[in-house]
């Protein structure tokens, strides 16, 4: 018991301390989540050996997960699906498959045995997890480019899932029938969000929340987890990943709470302080934990596959960027590209699906998690040095001409 509190202690040390070392970084191009990922490799079992990814410390870091997908979810604006963002987005996403098989073909020189599929799916997810606090940061979560910017992190993280859902499964099925699954899962998450909608714009219940918001009851606070939980577990149920769920189940939130601005704020306040606050540093300092330094240094072969799959991440997602050109501009279509090359959750579940299908060897999946954990580490860096992204109204910043606003 006093292990484990121990390691809880060292992780809340290192969530605490992480934010504070970024704020002297210069320029503050490394976003806090890189070092949290660093400060967990530093007190894991690699290192120091204070803190073992077992027990309390696992359960925390898979409700960080879940939580950190819940809160991406609530960051999509639903109607932009229907509109110009999002084509422009789903083409990236498409073109970046496209590339995706022939480099992963390449890769396959060096990781022999590896699965094409596999290898071609982890250079095209998006983590939108990182993509939003960097803009959150950055105060661009409500311009167009940050929109732009989540709807591609929202379409390279979602699409990466989907594939990866349909494709490979923890209970071999026909591809159709897990396609019938996912397809199960989305009317789901249309009838829920409009049952929800409906109820929660009802007097006695909006009644309720409003009267419990300030009160030890929190009813609007549960009922998020409800909807969190309850899309998880439908998402298991179908055979589809827990994870798909909570994203979901974020924008079904988003979608049903209607309530007024200042309600919505200071709903979105504490679902912001329970998530960024606790549970998110604690999946990203766990991750850093669990990452294998050995087995990446073992073999030569992960030494050299690592920086290989990271310029693939970087060519497959970040060239198709250059779509965004003519409605940011070219600059903060670059910056753009960076973030949605930024990936760190998907290539860490390939890498576990891989080896629990033995499609990947142990060398190729330490290579995926830390070619991941270098794109988080450098392009979110790169996006940021690019600023400014919008102009003092708000606005993305287009072209003018061959200047720049400084």
């Amino acid at each position: 018991m006093n292990v484990q509190f121990g390691g809880l202690l060292a992780i809340a040390v290192a969530a605490f301390i992480a934010p504070l070392l970024a704020r002297l970084i210069p320029g503050r191009l490394v976003p806090p989540v890189v070092l949290e990922v660093l400060a967990g490799m530093a007190i894991g079992p690699q290192a120091l050996g204070l803190v073992q990814p077992t027990g309390g410390v696992y359960v925390l870091y898979l409700l960080g997960f879940g939580f950190l997908l819940f809160l991406a979810g609530q960051e999509v604006e639903v109607e932009r699906f229907r509109g110009p963002t999002f084509r422009v987005t789903g083409l990236s996403f498409a073109v970046s498959v496209g590339i995706a098989f022939p480099i992963a073909e390449g890769l396959r020189q060096i990781a022999r045995g590896a699965d094409l599929r596999l290898l071609a799916l982890a250079l095209t997810a998006s983590s939108l997890g990182v993509i939003v606090p960097v803009l959150r940061d950055a105060k661009v979560v409500d311009t167009d480019f940050g929109q732009v910017a989540i709807m591609a992190g929202s379409v390279g993280e979602f699409g990466a899932l989907l594939l990866l859902t349909v494709l490979f499964s923890a209970d071999p099925e026909p591809t159709w029938e897990q396609f019938a699954y996912v397809f199960a899962l989305g009317a789901a998450a249309l009838v829920g969000a409009l049952g929800l909608r409906r109820l929660w714009r009802s007097p006695w219940l909006r009644r309720a929340l409003l009267q419990t918001d300030q009160s030890t009851s929190q009813l609007r606070v549960r009922g998020g987890f409800v909807v969190l939980l309850a899309f998880a577990a439908l998402a298991h149920k179908f055979g589809v990943d827990a994870l798909l769920g909570a994203f979901i189940g974020g924008i079904v939130l988003n979608v049903a709470d209607s309530d007024d601005r200042p309600s919505q704020e200071r709903y979105q306040g504490k679902l912001h302080a329970i998530g960024y606050g606790f549970l998110v540093p604690v999946f990203f300092i766990v991750t850093g934990v669990q990452f294998d330094l050995k087995a990446l240094f073992a073999s030569r072969s992960s030494l050299a596959l690592m920086p290989a799959i990271l310029a693939g991440i970087l060519v497959a997602r970040a060239l198709p960027a250059l779509l965004y050109r003519r409605r940011l501009g070219a600059r903060p279509a670059v910056a753009a590209g960076f973030l949605q090359a930024t990936t760190l959750t998907f290539p860490v579940v390939v890498a576990e699906v891989g080896q629990s299908l033995s499609l990947l060897d142990s060398a190729t999946s330490a290579a995926l998690v830390g070619a991941a954990l270098l794109s988080v580490l450098l392009f979110p860096a790169a996006a940021l040095a690019l600023r400014p992204w919008t102009r003092p109204g708000g606005d993305a910043v287009q072209e003018p001409g061959r200047s720049w606003p400084r």
